[in-house]
């Protein structure tokens, strides 16, 4: 008497599907974008807790400009501050991650002004990067007000970036990279044409940095980055993060009011503040198919179903059986659990000598 009611399924399809959408958190709404300062020193506040929640340093001295990591990244050392700005995008606004390509970040500067600042990812353009000290799904900050793109050459004198003048482009696929310090060889290093005298430092490392070979700018500062996948904005360098006029904003609770304290946590301001990019939405898709051939599920514990009966037949050698109806395919994995249903909207029929193929999809 047949009492197997599993069978190994035929074929198994994944496919992974991106839709990018275009999106504006604009300061039209204050709470769709609410920035904080957060001071490391300050330990008896909890914002400081970010410090280590985004792993920078928690201190000067736990990120050296001796250390080997600065001595490799020192574009990194750039993130060493003091202060930061924290921006919160409302999560309404994001799915899965933003692209890292494609961000205009405006950032509220004194009462009535405004710095804009792109996103880009070091070496190749990309919708996110890996970042040795910051972690999975990072963008970094660059404004052409604080440094231009590198202007040197990459790849062993092979590519030359003379022409790059600015981080904006007629389209965000268009932007540069930015060119990190390890990504240069020996004979790319001193062949940036941009002025020294003309770089906005967060951290003051001297023009030789990281050795005393080194006579150039070498590598793209960020003054910041964004967490792509959590909504988080950080923005490092101080010209921007002290030049912020807190009372301009909105103080965020549970009602909103204007920021006649002076406040600094979780603000929201109603001009000049905004984040457009793009959003992308990752949906996964498993296609699985299953057959159920001739002498093969046409017993069933249903109750209903006269067991008896047809193990009559069975042991007479008969297929002679009750018709016996599909409603349901359940699916297991290698343990032998359940993991998903279908439920058919109808029986259907599938007896002794019945054929079926069940093309199944879930969608994630």
């Amino acid at each position: 008497m047949p009492s197997n009611f599993h069978k190994e399924v035929q074929s198994v399809i994944s496919t992974r599907k991106e839709t990018l959408t275009q999106t504006t958190v604009a300061s039209a709404i204050a709470t769709d974008l609410l920035w904080t300062l957060v001071t490391r020193a300050t330990l008896t506040q909890w914002e400081t807790n970010f410090t280590t929640s985004f792993n920078l340093p928690f201190e000067q001295a736990a990120f050296a400009t001796g250390s080997t990591l600065s001595l490799a990244y020192p574009e990194l050392q750039q993130l060493n501050t003091n202060s930061f700005l924290l921006g919160v995008i409302n999560p309404i606004h994001y799915s899965e991650t933003m692209d890292g390509r494609s961000i205009v970040l405006t950032v509220p500067q004194g009462a009535s002004s405004s710095k804009t600042l792109l996103s880009s990812t070091y070496n190749v353009l990309a919708k996110s990067e890996d970042n040795v000290l910051l972690g999975k799904n990072i963008a970094f900050l660059f404004g052409d007000a604080f440094y231009t793109p590198y202007t040197g050459y990459t790849d062993g004198t092979s590519n030359s970036r003379s022409t790059v003048t600015s981080w904006s482009a007629s389209s965000y696929l268009d932007r540069p990279a930015a060119v990190s310090y390890q990504n240069l060889h020996a004979s790319d290093i001193n062949t940036d044409q941009r002025s020294w005298a003309g770089v906005s430092k967060a951290v003051q490392v001297p023009q030789a940095y990281p050795t005393t070979t080194n006579q150039g700018y070498n590598y793209d500062i960020p003054v910041g980055f964004v967490a792509l996948d959590k909504g988080f904005v950080v923005i490092t360098h101080p010209a921007i993060v002290t030049a912020v006029t807190w009372t301009s904003g909105l103080l965020v609770r549970d009602t909103i009011t204007n920021n006649t304290g002076n406040a600094t946590t979780m603000i929201g301001f109603s001009a000049n503040s905004g984040i457009p990019f793009y959003d992308i939405d990752v949906d996964y898709r498993t296609t699985v198919v299953t057959t159920a051939l001739p002498g093969e599920f046409y017993f069933s514990t249903n109750p209903t179903w006269d067991f008896q009966a047809n193990l009559s037949e069975y042991q007479l050698g008969s297929n002679n059986f009750t018709d016996t109806y599909v409603t349901e395919v359940g699916l297991y994995n290698a343990y032998n659990e359940l993991i998903a249903i279908a439920k058919l909207d109808r029986p259907k029929l599938k007896g002794y000598t019945g054929v079926m193929t069940f093309s199944l999809q879930i969608d994630v």
